[in-house]
């Protein structure tokens, strides 16, 4: 969790891209990083652990939830739950898959 709230808190502060990595494994890790702002989810332990396979499952339900919520891209979502777009920035449950 330290690392989403670093991600979110400097989105946006700093000129460089952020990795969000240690504990990415589900489509709900990767759209917390990309939320928090980040630009890549690293997922190597998921891979090691589940197979190169478990990249299609993360895939299919980053896509489906996506497309429930009407996002377009990666892009559009990016940054939208960092310290600079929310007001009170009080961790929450996050997105849910």
């Amino acid at each position: 969790m330290l690392r989403l709230h670093w991600v979110a808190t400097l989105y946006g502060q700093v000129k460089a891209d952020m990795a969000v990595t240690g504990g990415v494994h589900t489509a709900q890790d990767v759209l917390k990083a990309m939320m928090a702002g980040g630009r890549v989810a690293m997922t190597t332990s998921a891979i090691l652990k589940h197979g190169i396979e478990h990249l299609e499952t993360i895939l299919a339900d980053l896509r489906a939830w996506m497309e429930e919520h009407e996002y377009e891209s990666i892009r559009q979502m990016q940054g939208s739950m960092s310290r600079q777009k929310v007001a009170d920035p009080a961790p929450s449950a996050g997105p849910t898959t």
